[in-house]
């Protein structure tokens, strides 16, 4: 007799000593890694939480200057954001004098379009 075994997700591990928030962001690590872009996650500006105006970065990478990286899983898409996420956004954005890299929903529905991604976006 034949059984099936219940699907089960590939547990979620630390980033730099920190529990990542989605498995997007876990996999988005797993890509840095594998690719050897420098990275800092959860990198805090503005005194990050906690301070108000404060601001967290996914990621920061280094490929090759310093660029943020902004994982919006699943639940994210494209011309969806509110006014007070567009507002970080432009503030992320004039901090780092750069344009953010941004992984949206429809970028990151397996754990091999995320590799895709980072390796086309990031890994310049």
């Amino acid at each position: 007799m034949i059984t099936f075994q219940p699907y089960e997700e590939e547990p979620l591990g630390l980033i730099q000593g920190m529990m990542p928030d989605s498995k997007e962001e876990y996999w988005a690590s797993q890509a840095l890694y594998k690719y050897k872009i420098p990275f800092e996650f959860q990198f805090q500006i503005f005194g990050g939480t906690s301070r108000r105006g404060g601001l967290i970065v996914d990621f920061l990478v280094w490929n090759p200057m310093r660029t943020p990286f902004l994982v919006h899983g699943s639940y994210w898409h494209r011309n969806e954001m509110d006014g007070g996420d567009k507002t970080n956004l432009i503030a992320i954005e004039q901090h780092f004098k750069k344009e953010a890299i941004i992984m949206w929903g429809e970028d990151s529905q397996t754990k091999d379009d995320v590799f895709a991604f980072v390796r086309k976006n990031v890994a310049k």
